[in-house]
């Protein structure tokens, strides 16, 4: 897949621009493959048809040397020397004699028939493992020409969502980015710009109105209070208020002989709870003398 190139960085750099504009549009498909003439296309198509055999082959070596290992205790003793003689060649390089790949030749037949029945099985435990039913060994490579035909559509449409994600990615980064910039810009228009200083300037006129109307009112109460209390209205009011002050006087005197008559009141009716009380002992005593004088009378 091609990387995206926000267009702002192309447009900064134009030598740029035209060479990526030309691997995009001429060089290279979406996916990034090369586009090539028609002949060039055949000699890549051979290419990659060849290099897929040479691949093919090698894993098939690969699994055969692996299994290889795996049958040999299945073989006789003779044989999985001629086979670990072969091994050692291919790792080394070196080449068997004559008459141990005449006695590897002959016993070809049972390791292939050991071969055979370990890659039906390894190739019936790949079939188990796949989720459809009715998939055979027989039929596993068809099968997996399918799903690696199926993954591969899949990731097209996979590689085709991610480039409109990115795309739509630099968009929202643009997008943002403005923002800022104009909040960037608002912020500094409020508080240093020249809506902010003349905001400041109308509220320092304001205050010094409001305290120019605040004298004004201070000076006009005081001419009221003038015209209010002339020199009759001020003397009326100072013989009213001596006069208060001698009813405040007797008020309190008056007050005082009411608190003394209160005390006289609360003292005698002290005195007169003490009389009370005597006097109920006085006919407790009268009562008990009059029970010894009927006591007395009834002894005699």
């Amino acid at each position: 897949m091609i990387p995206i190139c926000p267009d702002e960085v192309l447009e900064r750099n134009p030598q740029f621009k035209t060479i990526f504009q030309d691997l995009t549009a001429n060089k290279l498909n979406s996916d990034a493959s090369t586009k090539l003439s028609s002949q060039g296309a055949k000699e890549s198509y051979e290419v990659d048809k060849r290099l897929t055999t040479l691949r093919e082959e090698l894993v098939k070596t690969k699994i055969i040397r692996q299994r290889l290992v795996h049958i040999l205790n299945e073989l006789p003793a003779d044989l999985r020397e001629v086979i670990d003689l072969y091994l050692c060649s291919q790792n080394t390089g070196a080449t068997l004699r004559k008459d141990d790949e005449a006695f590897f030749l002959e016993g070809l037949p049972l390791i292939c028939k050991a071969l055979n029945k370990v890659i039906l099985e390894d190739a019936t435990d790949l079939a188990n493992m796949c989720s459809s039913d009715g998939v055979t060994p027989y039929t596993l490579p068809t099968h997996l020409s399918h799903r690696l035909q199926s993954l591969q559509s899949r990731r097209t449409h996979l590689y085709t969502l991610r480039t409109s994600t990115l795309k739509k990615t630099l968009r929202l980064t643009t997008l943002l980015r403005t923002q800022i910039s104009t909040t960037i810009k608002l912020i500094e228009q409020t508080k240093h710009g020249l809506s902010s200083r003349a905001q400041k300037s109308q509220a320092r006129h304001l205050a010094l109105v409001s305290e120019s109307l605040e004298g004004k009112i201070k000076i006009m109460y005081f001419e009221q209070l003038d015209r209010m209390y002339d020199d009759d209205t001020t003397g009326a009011l100072a013989f009213y208020k001596e006069h208060l002050e001698d009813v405040k006087i007797r008020l309190k005197k008056q007050a005082r002989k009411a608190e003394g008559e209160l005390e006289e009141y609360e003292g005698f009716g002290e005195g007169v709870k003490r009389d009370v009380v005597r006097y109920a002992k006085v006919l407790d005593e009268l009562e008990s003398v009059k029970g010894e004088i009927r006591r007395l009378d009834g002894d005699e």
